[in-house]
This record gives C-alpha cells, sequence and structure tokens, in this order.
C-alpha cells in the first residue's frame, strides 16, 4: 500500500491521507510529479514504461510518479528519478518547469541540465525498461507519432511553453496538436 496526500485543485493539501489506489471525490487530486532531462547537446532524455504496467505498458515518458504522504513535489521528482534509472539530483539543481492539472491530478513537472551515460542507467523491475536520449526533432516525431503515454501529453499541455523555453525550441506541428487535443 502507497498512501499519498490529498490535494486540492490549487494544489495545497487537504489534510487526507489515503492509498493511492483509493477513489477520490471530485475536488480531491493526486499529486504526480515528472522530470525533463536535457543533455549538453540538447538532447532530451526519456524512459520506457516496463510491459508490467497496467497503465501505458511499452510506452515512452519522463521519469514521473506520486507524492508519497508528507513529501514534498521536490523531494518526490528526485526520489523518483532514482528509483526508476539510478540518476541522483539535488534540489539546487532541477528547476520547476509548470503545473498540470486533470483530475484526478495535479502535476509538477520539473527539469535540469545533465549528461547522464546511458550504460550507467539502472532501470526499476516492474517501472522501466529502456532509456534513450532523443533529439527535439525525434521527440516531436514519437508524439505526433503516439508513442508517448497519454498521461504525459495530457499534462504538457499546460506547460507546453516553459517546456519548449528549457529545451529551447519553438515548438512543432506534433507539439502544437498535444496543444489542440484539448
Amino acid at each position: 500500500m502507497e498512501l499519498i496526500d490529498i490535494y486540492d485543485k490549487s494544489g495545497t493539501t487537504t489534510g487526507a491521507v489515503r492509498d493511492r489506489k483509493a477513489p477520490l471525490g471530485p475536488d480531491e487530486y493526486r499529486m504526480a510529479v515528472g522530470i525533463w532531462i536535457m543533455d549538453s547537446k540538447g538532447h532530451i532524455f526519456i524512459t520506457k514504461r516496463s510491459m508490467e504496467k497496467s497503465y501505458a505498458p511499452g510506452k515512452w515518458e519522463n521519469p514521473a510518479g506520486h507524492v508519497q504522504a508528507g513529501e514534498t513535489p521536490v523531494h518526490a521528482v528526485i526520489r523518483e528519478l532514482f528509483e526508476e534509472t539510478g540518476i541522483t539530483v539535488k534540489e539546487g539543481q532541477i528547476t520547476l518547469l509548470g503545473c498540470s492539472c486533470t483530475w484526478p491530478y495535479i502535476g509538477r513537472d520539473f527539469g535540469v541540465r545533465m549528461d547522464v551515460d546511458l550504460n550507467n542507467v539502472r532501470f526499476q523491475k516492474g517501472e522501466t525498461c529502456d532509456a534513450k536520449w532523443v533529439t527535439f526533432e525525434e521527440f516531436a516525431e514519437m508524439a505526433e507519432a503516439g508513442e508517448f503515454a497519454k498521461s504525459l501529453t495530457d499534462h504538457m499541455r499546460d506547460y507546453k511553453e516553459a517546456f519548449l523555453n528549457f529545451t529551447g525550441h519553438p515548438g512543432s506541428a506534433a507539439l502544437d496538436s498535444v496543444e489542440e487535443d484539448r
């Protein structure tokens, strides 16, 4: 059982703590976090969801997960990144890119610039099974082809501009279509 704090739509904890799989009321939210890594060459780091996952098996995404009870979003994203990939970052290295809200999730996405050798990435059994670096153009092609978990594109709509600023790219038709899906 994984305990999580329950949030309101503004992202404030309500004081309630529940099992992550417990049903939520219409004004109750879980908080999810994700992190985008960009290397010195401008490549974007993505991971592949394990085929054992019930949601979006085999789809690509950024390292992400749920905020556990008593955790801050920053501490949760640092923990999730390490659990899923073995990559360590410190609080001062990461930047908040954006926030999203699509019931039943409040999302917080962060960014960090660092070079990571894929040979040193360690996968978490049942969570991740692959990782790769992609160019922005490859990322956009993958988005257009539907290779990403839907949760990634759902949340990205809310912070797309910040993501584009982080990557240093003006955008693409594929990412514009993410916006049009609203």
